[in-house]
């Protein structure tokens, strides 16, 4: 009974997991480029069960009873970098990776990865993403000048990453693409870090254009109904257990 009564705790830990995962995936549906997570449940080794200085006809017996496990847990919990669809902006500045690949970002804490080219221009003439980090190209932080707006100047992003300014070459920006996507770890603001091998890009950009998240919120939406009753089974065969470790105790205990 107290084996039971952990076996459906740790059930319980494993499907309040889930849930953060789905709750988590289901609040960032609308976020720019937002790759959802997805748990991976798996059981406990399984363990043996034999007699011990156990006879049967007088003669040992000491054989196998069967096998047992201690309930589930989560193993790990890994991304599913599958590509969101785009949908057109009308600013230039908008940016969407097709393939495989991620913008490169400089962080506070060195450089990072996103899928979200919501960018925009900052009063230095510098191409930034929404929290101000800058947009690295192969030369470095993309730099359109600081007569950016006072010259009305036009931005062009060619699917190769090239970037002209009124036709004038700038950069090219530096899309990192990674030979294993389980090397990156999730960041705040939807960003990643790797310490993977990179290897070479050969999708494409599109400008004016932003790809949205991946996350079916349909699916989503069903996986937490799922998981919400498969708690409440646990809870449930929780409270079972304790009543009958109380019957035990109040009742077999008195005999």
């Amino acid at each position: 009974m107290v084996r039971g009564l952990y076996t459906a705790a740790m059930g319980m830990n494993v499907q309040a997991k889930r849930l953060d995962i789905v709750s988590n995936d289901l609040a960032n549906a609308g976020t720019t480029g937002y790759k959802k997570d997805v748990a991976v449940v798996s059981s406990f080794k399984e363990e043996y069960l034999a007699r011990l200085n156990d006879q049967q006809n007088f003669a040992p017996n000491n054989a196998i009873i069967g096998k047992i496990t201690y309930g589930a847990k989560i193993d790990e919990v890994y991304t599913d970098f599958t590509q969101g669809s785009v949908r057109a902006t009308s600013s230039p500045n908008d940016l969407a990776i097709q393939g495989d690949g991620f913008f490169t970002v400089q962080t506070p804490n060195g450089l990072a990865y996103t899928r979200d080219g919501n960018f925009m221009i900052n009063q230095f003439g510098q191409l930034v993403t929404s929290e101000g980090y800058n947009v690295m190209g192969q030369e470095g932080a993309i730099e359109l000048g600081e007569d950016y707006f006072t010259q009305g100047n036009s931005i062009v992003v060619q699917g190769n990453g090239e970037i002209y300014l009124d036709g004038a070459y700038i950069d090219t920006l530096d899309i990192a693409n990674f030979t294993d996507n389980r090397s990156l770890t999730k960041l705040d603001d939807n960003l990643y870090t790797s310490t993977g091998e990179r290897g070479e890009f050969t999708g494409g950009i599109i400008q004016s254009f932003l790809e949205t998240s991946n996350v079916n919120t349909v699916s989503a939406m069903v996986d937490m109904i799922t998981v919400a009753r498969a708690y409440e089974t646990n809870q449930k065969m929780v409270q079972t257990q304790d009543s009958l470790l109380g019957k035990a105790v109040n009742e077999l205990g008195r005999g």
